[in-house]
């Protein structure tokens, strides 16, 4: 099935930011990606933390496939200096489905507070302009008052409020072309 790309079906492989390298996960980024996922302060989306590092590369056979399917990017996200891995950022089929995919981020807590969510999720978000994508969403809990924050600087508005099992998730959406790449 082809994604809802204008590029081919395909968003790129690898970005880069002024202090970003991202790029997909491959089988070998694992071990780090599970750093990360195991933190229940920091993993806190879906189910919470993930337990296994089988888990994670599942995780990672899926989101590859995923990609081979729709052309959507999960990437994860290195400091350009070399630096571990300090988080991941993407597009994916979420709740609103493959025409208007959603976006999500995670940065390692020791690099939280340093703009990184901002800085990667622009980046994906002008790939998604560039790509074709009219419409991006973003779920949130109503607490995670850090999230809320990147993303209106982001440009995404609220559109509407549900309620599912862990109470409620507030939906935020942005069209393409309704964003500055060097918004703060």
């Amino acid at each position: 099935m082809a994604g809802p790309t204008a590029r081919g079906g395909r968003m790129r492989d690898a970005l880069g930011t002024a202090r970003l390298a991202l790029r997909r996960f491959r089988p070998d980024d694992a071990p780090a990606l599970h750093e990360l996922f195991g933190d229940p302060e920091t993993h806190t989306i879906g189910t919470g933390p993930v337990a296994s590092l089988a888990r994670t590369e599942e995780w990672i056979e899926r989101r590859t496939a995923f990609h081979a399917e729709t052309g959507l990017v999960w990437y994860g996200a290195w400091l350009r200096d070399g630096g571990p891995l300090v988080g991941n950022c993407g597009i994916f089929a979420g709740r609103t489905g493959r025409v208007e995919p959603e976006i999500g981020y995670e940065i390692r807590r020791s690099h939280q507070g340093h703009g990184l969510a901002g800085e990667a999720a622009r980046a994906v978000l002008a790939e998604c302009d560039a790509a074709g994508i009219a419409r991006v969403w973003a779920t949130v809990r109503p607490h995670n008052a850090a999230s809320l924050k990147v993303l209106s600087r982001l440009g995404m508005a609220h559109a509407h409020t549900r309620t599912d099992e862990r109470g409620e998730l507030l939906y935020l959406s942005r069209r393409a072309g309704c964003f500055t790449p060097g918004g703060n």
